[in-house]
């Protein structure tokens, strides 16, 4: 299992870190030996908003490589929606077997076409952004639809990682994760469009 982490300018980090923590921890604990990724963007280091800066592993790697592509937002994400360059990148992850976005993230993934027809969400700010590039935008925590996975706001990223982690090695190991986080979340929505078989 290998994950590409896309990673630009002006990212929002916890929603990175906020489903980074989770899956990192099916390897710490020995749950998935195979599972690796790589911190991808365009350029060898990006910065979050307060020029917290991070190296990246692979500038702009072919994307089909993967079977999981994550997309965190961030205010980045207005300007990026609109660069061809960008976008055209991401569109190699057509075939990828799981596409992922936390809050802004899934305007990205619009505007790669990702979202064509399919019912989505993000940060509750970007509502109406989104509106261009699914069929249907719904406030909730996380919505499935086939091979996408959105989140909502930032917060929602350690819900997410925690869904995607009980996807991956199921509900009781999963439990063991979020135990060990000490991460006592309330009850929240998850709506499935529709459900389809991916190969891990």
């Amino acid at each position: 299992m290998k994950i590409a982490y896309i990673l630009f300018d002006d990212i929002t980090l916890l929603d990175f870190i906020g489903f980074y923590d989770p899956i990192k921890n099916i390897k710490t604990k020995g749950f998935m030996k195979n599972l690796n990724w790589d911190l991808c963007a365009t350029k060898k280091t990006i910065k979050d908003s307060f020029g917290l800066e991070i190296i990246v592993d692979k500038i702009k790697p072919n994307l089909s490589s993967y079977d999981m592509i994550v997309v965190p937002g961030g205010y980045g994400t207005r300007e990026l929606q609109y660069n061809i360059d960008f976008i055209e990148w991401l569109k190699t992850a057509e075939d990828t077997n799981y596409i992922v976005s936390i809050c802004t993230g899934s305007l990205l993934l619009g505007a790669a076409g990702f979202l064509n027809n399919k019912t989505a969400t993000t940060n509750f700010s970007a509502y109406k952004l989104l509106e261009q590039y699914c069929e249907k935008v719904v406030e909730a925590r996380i919505i499935e639809d086939h091979n996408i996975i959105t989140a909502g706001a930032v917060a929602s990223s350690l819900d997410l990682g925690l869904y995607v982690t009980e996807k991956l090695i199921g509900k009781e190991k999963s439990e063991e994760i979020r135990i060990g986080m000490d991460y006592h979340p309330e009850k929240f929505e998850i709506i499935t469009v529709a459900n389809k078989s991916h190969k891990i």
